[in-house]
């Protein structure tokens, strides 16, 4: 979607799937809840597509060193039973996206895996007898792969490359595996970033490098993570073992300019062996947090608990459970419960039904959401190994996660931050087409929308009218240059069903241009302040509009689109000359959050399981009137 499809001010866009049943919540353990069934040794799945949220059918699952398999079905799911006990290792197949792993346990109970697959970059040919540089381009730069000549293990000449960029910033959860290193006593890694690397040959079989050989690749560092890492500064970097289900420690790479643009900061580095790929720091100082998960009824026993970045636990009989993570960055945790044989009746209540099974799933992000400077729960270093499996609660005052089947149906949410006025949310539910819009579109009503700040404010946005779907938070400011996140509860049944964050737009004002001033239209270069510019991950794009009045020719309009807040009009000639002298209106409009690239493309950067939608931002500076004098 482009800029000019979009309406300055209030507008919405959405796409999303009408949810179809599940409104009730499966029982839990300790707190007095309903209990269910549980078959042993079963994993329990859903595939959904990280950009859009959408349920995946079709999706090959395969059990890594097994001929077991199965097939995701039209919600998505899929189920697995008899294993052996132990770790279960899975692959996911689907034309057309990147592929997929994750991990499970065996156990005594069903457990649940929750994999969001990300569509494949476009295919390039590439001849491996010679030495080239191939690469994606994405709004955070280029990602690139450098290959030797005969390094790859093949006589094919008729190779294809395909590089899948993910940004952990926004796509975190389709990393495959957790996110650690070591062995008998584990460490969270700190996602930066990361791709994953595919070389076919024209049989379609996965081709990797020689023994002995290696590659270069070059991995964008996420606009808001470049604060953190500066030129010249060491990541260690790891790739993804589907055989172990790790990942596993490689080299270490350095933050340089991108060979092929020369100004992106990128992780530069050695790779031996193509997968998923990335750069990803050990955790240095970690803490201790309780969490409960509850849903509906009450705290759920056995919940398998995730922590980005940090580590992997299980809740006990109080719902409760001691994981590790990182210390003062913002966490996020995702809760997962499976009942087999067991249906949600219209009153919430499960049912036995062979064959059937529910997937509960929760989601949030400590700091935006829950943490508000309140006590958690929360001592210095890993936690104890014992503490995990505990049988009395873990703390009196532990970090709440909700819990709910995942939604089947689809939504869509376009939200706008206004700076200085308020937030609005516009949520709307349907069916996805072939092109990713909307069929039979319709408001979302009675969600439950909560909005929040990195410094502990949060505000709960209520519907403007019954049925409208449209969402604000009443006595709440949207402060400019401020990162706000949002986190939807689409069906309103008690768990984050998706989430988004980015910066209000900060104060922006002209720095050199005055109305009605004179300027000289051989040297001028217009410059522009913005308040917000000094925040950490604030990545502002900026359009500029220097029209004739009455002139309508090349030499009356120059136009500018980017990151920077300087900007020398020159009409499009070729090659560009200065403006014609005249009076020229003036126009300066700054945007954040989901737009990306010199045509201010929209990006989604609301994403979880059924929603997908955009969160964005913009500030319209007042038109001015100048005169241009001749050269």
């Amino acid at each position: 979607m482009k800029y000019g499809a979009l309406r300055i001010g209030w507008s919405v866009l959405l796409l999303a799937l009408a949810a179809c049943g599940g409104g009730g919540t499966p029982g839990g353990g300790g707190g007095g809840g309903n209990t269910a069934p549980s078959a042993p040794n079963t994993v329990a799945g859903l595939v959904t597509d990280i950009g859009s949220g959408v349920r995946l059918a079709g999706v090959t699952v395969r059990v890594v060193g097994s001929s077991r398999t199965a097939t995701t079905d039209n919600r998505g799911e899929f189920i697995l039973q008899n294993l052996p006990a132990g770790l279960v290792k899975l692959d996911f197949e689907k034309a057309g996206y990147a592929p997929g792993h994750g991990i499970a346990e065996s156990t005594s109970s069903a457990q649940t895996v929750v994999v969001a697959l990300k569509k494949e970059g476009a295919e390039q040919g590439y001849n491996p007898t010679q030495a080239r540089t191939l690469f994606q381009r994405t709004e955070a730069g280029p990602y690139a792969v450098i290959f030797q000549p005969n390094s790859l293990d093949t006589t094919d000449t008729n190779l294809r490359v395909v590089v899948t960029p993910l940004d952990p910033t926004k796509e975190d959860t389709a990393l495959p595996g957790d996110l650690v290193a070591g062995g008998a006593s584990p460490t969270p890694l700190a996602p930066v970033t990361f791709a994953e690397f595919s070389i076919l040959d024209s049989q379609n079989r996965r081709i990797n490098l020689k023994p002995g050989s290696s590659a270069i690749v070059e991995l964008p560092i996420p606009p808001e993570l470049r604060s953190r890492y500066r030129i010249g500064d060491k990541i260690h970097c790891y790739a993804y073992n589907p055989q172990t289900g790790k990942w596993e420690d490689f080299v270490e790479g350095t933050v340089e300019r991108s060979s092929v643009d020369g100004t992106t900061p990128v992780l530069r580095a050695s790779i031996r062996h193509f997968s998923w790929y990335g750069g990803a720091p050990a955790v240095q100082e970690q803490e201790c947090v309780s969490v409960e998960v509850r849903n509906r009824f009450g705290p759920l026993e056995g919940a398998v608990v995730t922590a980005r970045p940090g580590l992997r636990a299980v809740t006990n009989r109080f719902g409760q459970a001691d994981i590790t993570i990182e210390k003062g960055v913002p966490i996020n945790f995702t809760a997962t419960k499976t009942y087999t044989d067991t249906f949600v009746d219209a009153k919430g209540n499960l049912v036995p039904k062979p064959g059937a099974k529910v997937i509960d799933i929760g989601r949030v992000e400590e700091a935006d959401l829950f943490y508000n400077g309140k006590n958690y729960s929360r001592t210095p270093g890993p936690c104890p190994s014992s503490a995990v499996q505990s049988v009395r609660p873990a703390s009196s005052n532990p970090f709440p996660i909700r819990v709910a089947p995942a939604p089947e149906g689809f939504f869509q949410a376009t939200a706008l931050l206004q700076p200085g006025g308020l937030a609005f949310v516009q949520l709307d539910k349907g069916i996805p087409n072939a092109d990713g819009d909307l069929d039979n579109a319709e408001p979302a009503s009675g969600a439950q929308i909560i909005i929040s700040d990195n410094t502990g404010g949060t505000a709960t946005l209520s519907e403007l009218s019954p049925g409208s779907g449209m969402y604000f938070a009443n006595n709440f400011t949207v402060e400019p240059g401020k990162r706000y996140t949002l986190n939807i509860d689409a069906d309103g049944n008690g768990s984050v069903d998706g989430s988004g964050s980015a910066f209000a737009v900060g104060n922006v004002s002209w720095s050199n241009l005055t109305n009605g001033g004179s300027y000289s239209a051989s040297s001028l270069t217009a410059t522009w302040s913005d308040s917000a510019a000094a925040q950490s991950g604030y990545n502002a794009l900026y359009q500029v509009y220097f029209q004739r009045n009455g002139g309508s020719g090349v030499s009356d309009l120059a136009f500018y689109v980017g990151s920077e807040r300087s900007f020398q009009p020159r009409a499009q000639t070729d090659p560009p000359t200065p403006l014609a002298a005249g009076t020229y209106t003036v126009t300066l409009n700054a945007f954040s959050g989901a737009f990306s690239g010199g045509n201010l493309d929209i990006t989604d950067n609301i994403t979880g399981v059924g929603m997908q939608g955009q969160i964005y931002s913009i500030q319209p500076v007042n038109p001015i009137t100048i005169t241009l004098t001749a050269p």
